[in-house]
């Protein structure tokens, strides 16, 4: 029997709180991956006939133990459920694709479920992905670097709509795309992702769970400003926090 949305939200909020109050830290063992539809694992290729392209979201992603955000892993589980009216999509576009040459063009971004089941579309509200290129494989293993991804959660509680945006810059995705023998069903299976998370562009933003509530600082959630891990600009000063993070992804549609 599934929960309310307002029984998960509170569930939600309480451990969000919990983190918060423990300065970012949790030593709770998290299952990073979730049912990925069909797929079996011996359906695969070697050496896939891929298509140009493919249209791919996120439906598994979780933060590594001991990188900042890893306590924030049983929440995003929850809000990349897609039977939810604002779940947290994450589009990811794979476009000349060319194992030939050894090259792709990928994309990815924010995403809005549209009405259509199974078809999103880019979130207007950030800030437009750009394609980076990138290597592939011809058994599927590619390599990109995207120079911002935009994470963001929209919480809808009594009534009220909450967006928060996390930009993650220079993410790169280590990963292996797989596929039938004709390239069809394609999955992306425990890719891999590193990238910061600048404190500037996070500080003073917070994250509004339940209304009436005050926001939940993002510095907080990753640990406070004083855990930033990485000096980003190079000016001789830890300025952002260096994530690392597995995902998955299932095939999907994007709606230019």
């Amino acid at each position: 029997m599934k929960m309310s949305n307002a029984w998960m939200v509170w569930l939600v909020s309480a451990g969000l709180l919990a983190t918060a109050a423990c300065g970012g830290e949790s030593n709770e063992e998290v299952d990073a991956g979730v049912e990925t539809g069909d797929d079996t694992g011996g359906d695969y290729a070697e050496e896939p006939d891929f298509a140009a392209q493919y249209d791919m979201r996120f439906n598994a992603f979780a933060f590594e133990r001991g990188t900042p955000g890893f306590s924030l892993n049983s929440p995003l589980e929850y809000f990349l459920d897609q039977d939810l009216d604002y779940p947290v999509v994450v589009l990811v576009e794979l476009r000349e694709i060319d194992t030939e040459a050894g090259t792709l063009q990928v994309r990815g971004g924010a995403g809005l479920k549209t009405n259509t089941a199974g078809e999103y579309v880019w979130d207007e509200e950030v800030e437009e992905p750009e394609a980076a290129a990138g290597t592939i494989a011809a058994n599927g293993d590619f390599e990109a670097t995207l120079p911002l991804l935009s994470f963001v959660a929209t919480v809808e509680s009594g009534g009220d709509i909450n967006k928060t945006v996390i930009p993650i810059r220079d993410l790169a995705i280590d990963a292996k795309i797989q596929a039938d023998a004709a390239g069809e069903n394609p999955v992306i299976n425990d890719g891999m992702l590193s990238g910061f998370v600048l404190l500037s562009e996070i500080e003073g933003v917070g994250l509004t769970i339940v209304p009436g509530q005050e926001p939940l600082a993002l510095t907080q959630l990753f640990g406070g400003p004083e855990s930033v891990n990485y000096d980003y600009d190079e000016d001789g000063e830890n300025d952002a926090w260096q994530l690392s993070a597995t995902f998955s992804a299932q095939q999907t549609v994007i709606v230019e």
